[in-house]
């Protein structure tokens, strides 16, 4: 017996699939257009250099100056997470490092979108 999906590729065709996929390459809003963002105010620290704070993600670059609001794509919170420090965590009474906590290298603030 045969199975159903064998005569499948006799019911396609390929002509078709192709031209439905530039069709919708040719409608389809860039990525940029369709890249969520989200308003930032990046916080002052040593870490930060006086002229900003350089990030580059997949060839785009973009520079974060602390203590200004700011709209990025979301790929920059996703950096902005994983840059972590650890700080040594010290025993009060003994003054001695006892261990280490991770520490955001670069704190941040979501900023809500002011009302128009």
């Amino acid at each position: 017996m045969q199975h159903p999906a064998d005569n499948l590729g006799d019911l396609l065709d390929t002509d078709d699939e192709v031209s439905v996929l530039e069709s919708r390459a040719k409608t389809d809003p860039p990525v940029d257009v369709m890249e969520r963002k989200v308003r930032i105010v990046l916080e002052e620290n040593d870490n930060i250099p006086p002229t900003g704070q350089f990030i580059a993600i997949n060839g785009r670059t973009f520079v974060l100056r602390p203590g200004e609001e700011t709209e990025v794509p979301i790929a920059v919170l996703n950096v902005l997470n994983d840059a972590v420090q650890d700080v040594p965590h010290i025993d009060p009474t003994t003054r001695q490092v006892i261990g280490y906590r991770k520490r955001h290298r670069f704190p941040y603030r979501i900023v809500q979108a002011k009302a128009a």
